[in-house]
């Protein structure tokens, strides 16, 4: 467990590092496209204010990407979803068959993996373990359905900001070329540093578009197959605990 956290933990830094130093490549593009004007002469607001009206949705969403990296990463986890030593109680109490005490466990613990449990328990009947099985199962599996589906919502967030980002950076260089070619229309074919700042703008909302979208599904798939991977580990630890409910596990196995 403590593996796969500093490996989202590196993930994570890697994102945001790779936001800042591609943002950077593209102020620095910018700045290259302004024919006639000293490179030395820029300042970083300069750089971003040439991307025109598009950096400010664009930066919007760069803010929106790295809040829904942070607050997937508090929430997509294995401590978080599944509590080592509250499993551990947990599978002690099935072992012992005491149900009751499993129930109340679950209850008192809000987590994907304890409300799901807590909904299955509920169909658990004492008197016939084994005839209540399948009905345990049947509720965990669709609580845990449900439970997947909130947790899903904040991470989608970050394939609908990998969508939208290159979209808006796209419509900021159509702008921007629609802008140039205006001038050329007007007369100013010979006068390259007229287009200077259009053309700046068609290439900087591109580049931050695609900037921000590249990290956002990278971040996009790295939490959705931990969530996967971490309801595929609760669906073991069900069966241990049903297995130890109604006395059909075996003995002696790995908790």
């Amino acid at each position: 467990m403590k593996r796969n956290q500093w490996m989202n933990v590196r993930a994570w830094t890697v994102g945001l590092v790779m936001v800042i130093g591609l943002f950077a490549v593209s102020a620095a593009m910018a700045q290259e496209a302004a024919a006639g004007a000293p490179a030395e002469s820029k300042s970083l607001w300069d750089m971003i204010a040439a991307g025109g009206w598009a950096m400010w949705p664009l930066g919007l969403l760069s803010f929106a990407m790295v809040t829904m990296a942070t607050v997937n990463y508090q929430k997509i986890s294995l401590k978080k979803i599944m509590p080592p030593e509250l499993l551990g109680q947990i599978k002690a109490a099935a072992d012992q068959q005491d149900a009751q005490k499993v129930y109340d466990l679950a209850a008192s613990n809000a987590s994907l993996f304890t409300n799901a449990l807590a909904s299955g328990m509920r169909k658990f009947r004492p008197d016939d373990p084994e005839g209540s099985k399948r009905n345990v199962e049947d509720a965990i599996a669709e609580a845990v359905s449900r439970e997947e589906s909130q947790l899903g919502f904040w991470i989608n967030f970050l394939s609908l900001i990998s969508a939208v980002s290159p979209m808006t950076g796209l419509l900021g260089t159509v702008s921007g070329m629609i802008g140039a070619f205006q001038k050329i229309g007007a007369g100013g074919m010979g006068k390259p540093e007229l287009l200077a700042g259009d053309i700046g703008q068609a290439l900087i909302t591109t580049a931050t578009g695609l900037i921000i979208a590249i990290p956002a599904m990278f971040f996009y798939f790295m939490f959705r197959n931990s969530l996967n991977r971490i309801i595929q580990k609760a669906e073991g630890e069900y069966a241990d605990i049903l297995d130890g409910l109604t006395g059909t596990g075996m003995h002696g196995s790995e908790g």
